[in-house]
């Protein structure tokens, strides 16, 4: 299963009377089994290796009455109900390309992330849609604690957890309605993913209703800002708080509300027309400007807070708060603009929009923000609409127009706030375009083979599947064969591997060359091809096809001046006459294809009518 560790516990049935000392050794199994996990994965890697890492990603699947735990570590996932799936789910209401998990890395945080994409990455969406915490999604980064619902009899939860923790108790079962039936289960999900040296959350714990408002936080590893930024509840309760907020305010724990940055916060509430405002606090001698973000949806108010107190000389300067609202955004290297929310034009961008887009200031005031879309997208249009109407910020993933240059692969964040006494919008968006290549990259790397660029073998299946059900709508034939290079393993040795590898890759082109454009040719492994012939006329016609290949790889090859002398065997097999299911189809022309080297090799043969 492509390197995937898989810590098996099967969840015998419960009946109604089960008693709570059933369920309590049941989780103590799930989490002796979570450390083992975890003592596993340390004991493999060297010293020098477990230094590099900091987290472990895992990833825990309820499918019926199974449940198991998976360490996460290659590259990509696909899940879904295939047998061939790195994730397989035996739920019939999952998908069979149900969602793809893709690792992705930050090199200047020396960080891992992953990301889900409903689907597979070829574009087929599953059946259900990707369900995480009650939302759907296209595509998300996982978030630690984030519950993914594939169906309703199967669920998976994320978790990541620091190397150096060894607390296996940070999560309940997956099932919110088995959480429910323990009478002994804390009524949280307390979301404490790192150690608390880290994130200073010792005494700060989340109430059950905020546990799915509060993801956000690892995505944005606000930790590792210089800038205190601080949360707390609409019912005033303080949530989080980075290193930088206990560096500048070390009271802050016990003033709770009282304290000069929280003070007020909830009286305010009401005064916000839009949902940021920005206040002056002084604290000891220093003035910080304290940006207050409500967020209505996760129920939190979040405070961002700089300190300004070096600059008030400048600050004597400004004549109206837009002017200081620029001293802060021109700090940061993200792209920032604002637009009217009646006609969607420009009136305000940051040094950083204008070194992105490579538009001076004057060409981006009063430009209209469609006119930067590099592409149409309606839905933008709407969602700026339901923004204006309902307050709720929102992300998306687009392209932005840059000048006399290719266009720029951005996430782009808007909110709606109150400027000069008028509510606009602003946008804050980066470029993801070294993320965008890394993505493209993992998906070409996904379906297609590291030596000859053929096809992989779940690539070819999945074009099968689909060749299939069109040729039983439109009643046609299909063909698939199977080939091999005679005597490869002689020429391997005799030779060695460079000629070897340098001759599977010029067999491939070969092939590739002889087949039709709609034809679909892949590397089933070692020395065996298969291709995909769809639209068959008639057994002629495939004939005339099989007998160009065997002619074109009898002629020499020449691998880094050595010159091969071989040929092929080829198996054939016929949709329907042979099979009308992939399986039975495959093994069909696999079985052809050992008939033909059983012969002498150097031919074709295609399987018997049956």
């Amino acid at each position: 299963m492509n390197d995937v560790n898989y810590y098996d516990k099967v969840m015998k049935n419960q009946s109604s009377s089960s008693s709570s000392s059933e369920f309590h050794n049941q989780d103590e199994q799930l989490k002796s089994s979570l450390q083992k996990v975890l003592d596993s994965q340390k004991n493999n890697l060297t010293e020098e290796e477990l230094d590099k890492i900091h987290y472990f990603y895992l990833l825990i699947i309820e499918d019926g009455n199974n449940q198991r735990i998976i360490y996460l570590k290659d590259e990509i996932y696909e899940i879904g109900r295939r047998h061939d799936a790195e994730i397989v789910i035996h739920d019939p209401s999952v998908s069979r390309h149900h969602a793809t998990i893709v690792k992705e890395y930050n090199q200047e945080e020396n960080l891992f992330f992953y990301k889900i994409f409903d689907g597979n990455l070829s574009g087929n969406l599953s059946t259900n849609g990707l369900i995480i915490n009650d939302k759907k999604y296209d595509n998300k980064y996982l978030e630690h604690g984030d519950l993914i619902k594939f169906s309703d009899g199967a669920k998976g939860r994320y978790f990541v957890i620091d190397k150096n923790s060894k607390n296996t108790d940070i999560f309940n079962l997956i099932d919110g309605e088995k959480i429910s039936d323990k009478e002994d289960k804390k009524e949280s999900y307390d979301k404490l993913t790192l150690t608390k040296d880290n994130y200073n959350i010792d005494k700060i714990y989340l109430d059950k209703d905020n546990i799915i408002d509060y993801i956000s936080k690892l995505s944005s590893f606000a930790e590792l800002s210089p800038y205190p930024i601080i949360e707390i509840n609409l019912q005033g309760k303080l949530t989080y708080y980075n290193q930088a907020a206990s560096l500048c305010f070390p009271n802050l724990i016990e003033e709770k509300m009282t304290h000069v940055v929280l003070s007020n916060l909830l009286k305010a509430e009401h005064k916000i027309q839009g949902n940021l405002f920005v206040r002056e606090v002084h604290y000891q001698n220093k003035i910080f400007e304290q940006y207050i973000h409500y967020l209505p949806e996760l129920k939190l108010i979040r405070s961002y807070l700089f300190d300004f107190t070096e600059r008030k000389q400048i600050e004597a300067k400004f004549k109206d708060s837009e002017a200081k609202y620029r001293a802060v955004i021109e700090q940061i290297s993200e792209g920032i603009f604002l637009f009217t929310a009646d006609d969607f034009m420009i009136i305000e961008a940051n040094i950083a929009t204008t070194k992105i887009l490579k538009y001076s200031l004057g060409e981006l005031i009063h430009k209209n923000i469609e006119d930067l879309l590099a592409n149409k997208h309606p839905e933008f249009k709407h969602k700026l609409t339901q923004l204006k109407e309902k307050k709720i910020s929102f992300k998306k993933e687009l392209k932005l127009k840059v000048k006399r240059c290719e266009p720029v692969d951005v996430e782009l964040s808007v909110s709606l706030i109150n400027y000069q006494n008028k509510l606009v919008f602003c946008a804050v968006f980066s470029n993801i375009s070294d993320r965008k290549k890394l993505e493209n990259k993992l998906k070409y790397q996904a379906y297609h083979d590291s030596l000859t660029g053929l096809y992989k073998r779940n690539f070819f299946i999945n074009c099968l599947s689909q060749t299939i059900a069109n040729a039983k709508r439109k009643n046609i034939l299909v063909a698939i064969l199977f080939f091999d290079v005679d005597y490869f393993k002689q020429i391997n040795d005799n030779h060695g591997h460079d000629i070897g590898d340098c001759l599977l890759k010029q067999f491939s082109r070969r092939l590739k060359h002889c087949l039709r454009e709609s034809d679909c040719l892949a590397r089933w492994g070692g020395d065996e091809f298969i291709a995909l012939l769809p639209d068959i006329a008639s057994k002629d016609d495939l004939i005339v096809i099989i007998d160009r290949i065997i002619k074109s790889v009898t002629n020499p090859f020449v691998c880094h001046g050595v010159t091969v002398q071989t040929s092929t065997s080829i198996g054939v097999a016929i949709y329907p006459h042979h099979g009308e299911d992939i399986d039975s189809l495959i093994k069909k022309a696999d079985q052809a294809l050992y008939i033909t080297k059983a012969n002498g090799r150097n031919g074709y043969t295609i399987c018997h009518f049956e």
